[in-house]
C-alpha cells in the first residue's frame, strides 16, 4: 500500500517533467530500463542488495545505461537509488504508463480468447470498445484454450465475460439452485 502511493508520487513527478520535454522518449526509456532491471537477475540483485553502497550501484548502472538512455531517465533512476527506492521501478513504470495513456486518451483492453482472433475480429473489438469508452484502444491479446469459445475482455476494473466456459458455469449454478428446491409432485 505504501509502495503504491510512493510509486504514484514518483511517477506523477516524472510525468510532469516529461510533459514539458519529451514524453515519448522518457516513456520508452522507462519501459526499457524496467525491462533491463527485471529481466536481468544480476542487475536486480545488485540494485536490491542492502550492503552494496549507493555509489557502487550508481557506478554499475552508469556503465550499463551508457548513452542509450536520456538524461532525465538516468537522473531519475539515480534519484531512486539515492533514496533507496529502486525497488519501486516496476510500479513507477506501470503508473507512468497509465498517466501517459490518460493524457493521450488511450485505454488498454486485455482480450483473452480460446483461439487466435483474426485482424477483422480485432478491428471490430476495437470499434466496440472505442464506442463504450470514447477512447482509442490498445489491445493486449492472449489465447487461453480453457475458455472453450467466446472472449473475455478486461478494461481497467471492468470485465466483460462472453466465454462459453462462463456461460456453462452460470448454467451449472442455475441448475444447482433449482435442484436444491423441493420438487412438487403431482400438482396439476
Amino acid at each position: 500500500m505504501i509502495n503504491g502511493s510512493l510509486a504514484r508520487r514518483y511517477s506523477q513527478a516524472l510525468f510532469e517533467i516529461a510533459s514539458q520535454s519529451s514524453l515519448d522518449t522518457i516513456h520508452s526509456d522507462l519501459r526499457e530500463l524496467t525491462k533491463l532491471v527485471e529481466e536481468n537477475a544480476e542487475v536486480k540483485g545488485v540494485l536490491l542488495h542492502p550492503h552494496i553502497s549507493l555509489s557502487v550501484k550508481k557506478s554499475i548502472m552508469k556503465k550499463l545505461l551508457g548513452e542509450d538512455f536520456g538524461d532525465v531517465t538516468r537522473h531519475f533512476f539515480y534519484l531512486l537509488i539515492d533514496r533507496k527506492r529502486e525497488n519501486l521501478l516496476p510500479l513507477i513504470q506501470r503508473d507512468f504508463s497509465r498517466l501517459v495513456d490518460e493524457a493521450r486518451q488511450v485505454v488498454e483492453a486485455k482480450v483473452a480468447s480460446a483461439i487466435e482472433l483474426s485482424v477483422a475480429q480485432f478491428d471490430e473489438l476495437k470499434k466496440v470498445i472505442k464506442r463504450m469508452t470514447g477512447k482509442d484502444v490498445r489491445i493486449i491479446s492472449e489465447v487461453r484454450a480453457e475458455l472453450i469459445g467466446g472472449v473475455l475482455i478486461q478494461i481497467g476494473d471492468r470485465v466483460l465475460d462472453g466465454t462459453v466456459a462462463h456461460a456453462l458455469h452460470r448454467m451449472r449454478e442455475d441448475l444447482r439452485k433449482t435442484s436444491d428446491k423441493p420438487q412438487e409432485v403431482g400438482v396439476k
